[in-house]
This record gives structure tokens, sequence and C-alpha cells, in this order.
């Protein structure tokens, strides 16, 4: 049977051409000592652990359904694993613009979707390992498909060994395509009949009862269908993309985020919306923006219950499926008590998690498998990563013990996600070994400061610690 990809990351690779490549990773800092072939030999050993690494992407024909994940016969691990080297001094700002400039780079479509790149002479005789994959490739949630080659110990596994030839399997023909296409169609109308057939029996009998819950489902659905059709408030941070792109970074105390977060009862996350809105607002006055009253739309992943259902069997409008979902939260950037904002930012989440945005945009990526493909792409599009916001925000918790590559220690990580739409600005945060690692994506033209906003976090996490430890 042909590995099809996902509705989901299928519709990440049909965008229409102009759009900027979805694709994120991360760059390493790691410890003197870590050579090029070092990471070569580990590779070598290790690319059997990373499933789609020697798969590439083969399109399927009119008609005949999605793409499919094919063996490349021609794999070349040389032209993914990159060699490179920044003059000196190898300062923080000559990395960031190396990196920009790969980040920018679109990853060849017709080849395995991922490229890593040592890059030697970082400042302090350090390695920079710089990982990219296309989303289609990290399967949708961000994770990393490379972190197989790092351990938990500084001396690696002396059983391991390398892994034996490999042999490319001959990809479908596209005769078998179709027919499977086809059977999968018959598959999927079979069970939606079953599920509507269900459905309905399960309906409640009550006219009153019955007309509650049909608005219910309509009014998440033009939730879903107000926030892509209606754009953002202008700001300085929209605006049609260019292909360039500017990378910058910033180290904050783990402890800091976790005080401020146990003592007024939030989430860390909530602490790094704040952080991030004070550091915006902070930027846009820096500019000479006013903004008073203002609120900027961020997009972040909130995380959906199981399915659960009422007396009379319909699943609950709140909980549809459990997952994660994008969903747009206000950012308030207007000048005010950094406490004050936390807790504004703290019941906005919280009324997230139980909105009908949430569910709506959960039930659009479940209803995409019986959509046509340019409205299911659309819609896993706005499910998942192209909604329409200033900001797009990402937090994901990493190890606090440390890290090796070839038994040399990983110091710093950075992550990155990509720019979508017309937003001009994203922000990754990790956490590792007690600090927390913040990689901040601009467009070229539309954040020439990206570096000041980089700062800016610093301050504004250090503001809100003194006023919560003033309170």
């Amino acid at each position: 049977m042909p590995d099809r990809l996902s509705l989901t990351d299928a519709s990440f690779l049909v965008q229409g051409g102009g759009a900027p490549p979805l694709q994120l990773g991360g760059v390493g800092i790691f410890a003197p000592g870590l050579g090029f072939a070092d990471v070569l030999a580990v590779v070598e050993r290790r690319l059997d652990r990373v499933p789609l690494a020697r798969r590439r992407v083969q399109l399927a024909p009119p008609g005949a359904g999605r793409p499919v994940w094919v063996d490349d016969a021609d794999f070349d691990l040389s032209y993914h694993l990159r060699h490179a080297a920044l003059p000196a001094p190898g300062d923080r700002g000559q990395l960031g613009q190396f990196v920009a400039r790969l980040i920018a780079r679109p990853l060849d479509r017709g080849r395995p979707l991922w490229e890593l790149y040592v890059i030697e002479g970082v400042e302090g005789g350090r390695t920079a390992l710089f990982s990219k994959v296309h989303v289609a490739m990290a399967g949708g949630d961000g994770g990393d498909p490379f972190g197989v080659i790092l351990d938990d110990a500084a001396d690696p596994d002396p059983g391991e060994t390398p892994v034996g030839r490999w042999e490319p399997t001959p990809g479908p023909r596209q005769v078998e395509l179709a027919v499977d296409a086809v059977r999968e169609r018959v598959v999927a109308a079979a069970r939606l009949g079953t599920a509507v057939g269900s459905a309905a029996r399960r309906l409640p009998r009550d006219p009153r009862r019955a007309a509650g819950l049909a608005l219910s489902a309509a009014g998440a659905a033009a939730n879903v269908v107000a926030r892509v059709a209606m754009p953002p408030p202008a700001s300085p941070l929209n605006r049609p993309l260019s292909e360039h792109r500017r990378f910058a970074t910033a180290r904050l105390a783990l402890d800091d985020l976790r005080d401020v977060h146990r003592a007024v009862g939030s989430t860390v996350n909530d602490v790094v919306v704040a952080v991030t809105a004070d550091a915006v607002g902070r930027l846009l006055r820096w500019r000479g923006h006013d903004t008073k009253d203002l609120d900027l739309r961020v997009m972040v992943p909130v995380r959906v219950d199981a399915a659960t259902s009422d007396e009379s069997g319909v699943v609950a409008a709140r909980a549809v499926g459990e997952g994660v979902v994008g969903v747009v939260a206000p950012l308030p950037v207007l000048q005010m008590d950094p406490v004050a904002r936390l807790y504004r930012v703290m019941g906005e989440m919280a009324g997230l998690k139980e909105s009908r945005q949430a569910v709506a945009a959960d039930t659009l990526i479940r209803l995409a498998g019986y959509a046509p493909a340019n409205l299911h792409a659309r819609a896993a599009r706005v499910a998942a990563a192209e909604q329409r916001y200033h900001v797009a925000l990402s937090n994901a918790p990493g190890p606090q013990s440390p890290r090796y590559l070839a038994g040399v220690e990983l110091e710093e990580t950075y992550p990155f996600i990509p720019l979508a739409g017309t937003s001009a600005l994203s922000v990754a945060v990790t956490s590792y070994r007690g600090s927390v690692f913040v990689g901040l994506v601009g467009d070229r033209d539309a954040m020439p400061d990206l570096e000041l906003l980089a700062e800016l976090d610093v301050e504004a996490l250090a503001a809100r610690r003194a006023a919560v430890g003033a309170a």
C-alpha cells in the first residue's frame, strides 16, 4: 500500500507560489571539541532511526489522491549534511546572519526534506549544528526528527555499530496510486455514511435541544470562518513577506519564569505569552507607534481534551478530540503594569481552552478528510498554521539534564518556526538545563530591529520578576 502523506502534511506541500517555506528547526551550540567528522560518524550510525531521512515526496497524478513517501534511490548524505565555518571572530551576530540565510533557503522538494549544517568557528572555539526540516517531515507536531543523534551521557553506547548497506525500495507505479485512491474514497464514503447514520440515531428527540446543539455547532464553524475572512488589525508586523529572513536569539533564566508563574498561579506558557506581549509593545513604542488600547493577535497551540458524550450520546461541543490545535489569542501590547498584563493573559488563555474557537479548528482538521483536495488543504492550513495573526508563538519544554553529541556537551539550543501568511514575526521557545532559549525569526524588511526585540524579551521578564517580587 502506498505510504501517503497525511491530509495536514499534504496541505503544507500544495501552497501556491510565493508562499513562505514552512520549515522549522533550530541551532544548537556545543562546547569546544566537536568536529564535522564526529557529527558525520554519528549521523551515519543513526540515520536509520529517522523514518523519513532517506525518503522523498512523490506527487500523485491528478485524481490519484495525496502525495506519497517513497525511498530516494539517489540518496546522497553529503547533500544533506554540510560543513561550514564562520570567519573570525565568529560572534553571535555573524552566526545569526548565516542562520537567517539558511532559514530563508527553501528545501529541494525532489529530495528528502531536511538539511544539517555543522558550523565551525563559533567564538570560544565552539561549534554550532543547524537543523532544518519541512513541517511535513516533522509530522505536524513540531518534533525534531534528528533528536536521535543526541545522547544523555558523555560516553556514547560502546555497543553501537554502523548500520548495514541501505537498499531503496521501488516506489508505487502511477496506476497503483490511482487504484489505491479509488479504494480510499470508497472506504471514506462508507465510514462517513455509517457515522452520519449513527449520529442521526442518537439525536435528541426534544426539538428545542436539537436546535440548541445545531446552533452550538454553527457558532463554532462561524468562528473559524470569521477568523479567516477578517484580516488582523493593521500593524507593522503584518505585510507581504519578502524571501529573506532575520534570526535573533535571547536567553532567559528558567527560575525567573517559574518564580513568576508560582507567585500568581499561572502556567509557564502564560508567562511566556505575557513577556512576548510586553517586549513587542516596547518595540512598537520605540519605533514611535501608539500602543494605547492596542491588542495584537498571537497564534498559540492549545490542547483539546478527549471527546466526551452527554446522556443523549451526542459529542459535547467543547471537547471534540484529543490533540493540539492553533488558536488566536489577544496579545496585549499596551503599556500597563507587568502583573496586570500577566493576569489578563491568564484569563484569555483559560477562556480559549474552553472556547468554540479551539473546537472549530479541531473539527475542521478532522472533516478535511471528506473534502475535495483544494478544500481540505485550505482547512488544514487554517487549523494548523495559516490563521491571520500578528505573531506566531510556540513554547515547548526541553530536557533539564545535559545532552551530548559525539561526547561533546550541548550548551545552548535555539529553535525556530516558520513565518506564514502575512505575519512577519515568529517566536519559538524551549527550556534546557535551567535556561529558556528563544529563537526569533523575522522578515528581513519588516523586522530590521529583531535583535533589539531579543534584548527587550530579557528586559520584559526582568520587569515582571521585579513586579511580582515587590507585590
